[in-house]
């Protein structure tokens, strides 16, 4: 009885939180496995691993690494891409996915340190951030290789939070922190919301010489690359009532916690404590700050992205992507409001834990079920791929069509490179449902005989 009581002892203590949270890593790397194994390219893989790709042979490397795809600067991703392609090929997708997972859990690691910061406790700790290991609301970004743009300026963002959250003069870690935001920036479009998150921080804190080492040449280089590359794409062909961007705001920011709290009834709960606590004056200034600037990160990305995307409607502004870039910023200030309600009571914080700790078996599971439904639509693209190369058809039909409307990128024209590849094995359609397929893909009047 002694012996169980001290291993409950420890369980519950500090050093139980941070081997649970270790035991944690290895689960999770099960479980991406798990979604991760049926996973192929679409949608926007294909824009990088053929349309640049062409870009680069025909247009040459400047366009290929500056020019702007749906205004975003993704130099890095690119890149990324690129060296995986000469390395690997595209006959598996694994060698792609893998660095944007590792960006994922990247980015949670340094939002646990940023937990560690803010003194939130190593149990409140461990199950927030084991919760943002599985983060089924943001699966986008994990099993959907071509969003480690995205995790790559998340990384980005708040390593320069932990380099620039310290006081005296500038030193190593401002300048490493100005580095760190000009590969955020030239990594996806909220490298440049984030500066203001950093800005925000450093002139709260009344550092103004760091702002100018850590912020200044992110500035210019995202000012630079406006000028000389900046286009809007899709978003500016879809415009839409701006005068709406109050509730896109609020759809955003009130989607966040309930992706957190995986309970709607709580979320709008959890959100004003989340708020009040960054807010309130009995928190020390520092910690305070970088609250501050958390929350900030939140409201000028609602913003910016529903000035720029509100012709796609309010509703998207609980997409998956933005999902799991707010949820893994603010979900240190949350455990910090967590924390706090031990000075209601102990239980009350208790209670707040196992909210969350549902919220990880819920999240888990969204993860499981989104990623295999996306794995579903990627490989029925490759299915009709292989039908398409394999039907006598394809050589009659316009080079120039794109099958599969979701995948632009590929055309019938590709497909034979896809071949060469290991892409795509193909082979003729055998049964009357497949030879519909191909005949609605190509766009025939009635299917062929068989």
């Amino acid at each position: 009885m002694t012996r169980a009581r001290r291993s409950l002892l420890w369980l519950a203590s500090d050093h139980g939180a941070r081997w649970t949270f270790l035991a944690m890593l290895p689960l999770t790397i099960a479980v991406f496995f798990v979604v991760g194994r049926h996973q192929w390219f679409t949608r926007d893989d294909w824009g990088y691993v053929l349309t640049l790709e062409g870009v680069l042979k025909e247009q040459g490397w400047q366009q290929w690494l500056f020019g702007a795809q749906e205004g975003h600067w993704i130099s890095v991703p690119i890149l990324t891409f690129h060296v995986t392609n000469e390395l690997f090929g595209i006959d598996s997708y694994w060698p792609y996915l893998i660095p944007t997972m590792a960006a994922h859990i990247g980015a949670v690691l340094l939002a646990r340190l940023v937990c560690r910061r803010l003194q939130v406790s190593a149990w409140t700790t461990t199950i927030v951030c084991s919760i943002l290991l599985v983060f089924g609301s943001g699966w986008d970004n994990i099993v959907f290789a071509i969003q480690i743009c995205y995790n790559l300026s998340l990384v980005c963002f708040l390593a320069q939070v932990l380099l620039v959250d310290h006081d005296g003069k500038p030193d190593r870690r401002d300048a490493l922190a100005g580095v760190l935001g000009v590969i955020g920036v030239m990594s996806s479009g909220f490298g440049p919301i984030f500066i203001v998150a950093v800005a925000v921080l450093l002139m709260l804190r009344h550092r103004w010489r760091a702002l100018a080492i850590a912020v200044a040449p992110t500035l210019v280089a995202y000012a630079w690359w406006l000028v000389a590359w900046y286009d809007q794409g899709t978003a500016a062909r879809l415009p839409g009532d701006r005068a709406q961007l109050p509730a896109y705001l609020e759809r955003g920011i009130t989607a966040t916690f309930e992706s957190l709290m995986s309970v709607p009834a709580l979320a709008g709960l959890a959100l004003l404590a989340t708020l009040a606590v960054a807010l309130w004056r009995g928190v020390a200034w520092a910690p305070r700050t970088l609250m501050i600037a958390l929350w900030s990160v939140l409201i000028v990305m609602f913003l910016a992205i529903g000035w720029e995307r509100i012709g796609f409607g309010v509703p998207t502004a609980a997409s998956s992507r933005y999902m799991h870039m707010s949820g893994i910023v603010i979900a240190p200030v949350l455990a910090v409001a967590v924390d706090r309600l031990a000075g209601l009571a102990t239980e009350a914080r208790w209670a707040a834990r196992a909210v969350l700790v549902a919220s990880i078996a819920v999240n888990a599971g969204a993860l499981r079920t989104n990623a295999s439904t996306w794995a579903q639509g990627a490989r029925a693209e490759q299915d009709l791929f292989e039908l398409i190369a394999g039907s006598p058809e394809v050589l009659t039909a316009d080079p120039n069509l794109a099958p599969a409307p979701l995948s632009p990128n590929v055309t019938l024209g590709s497909l034979g490179f896809l071949i060469v590849e290991g892409a795509i094995d193909p082979r003729p359609p055998a049964t009357d449902e497949e030879r519909q397929r191909v005949v609605e893909a190509l766009g025939l009047a009635s299917a062929p005989a068989p």
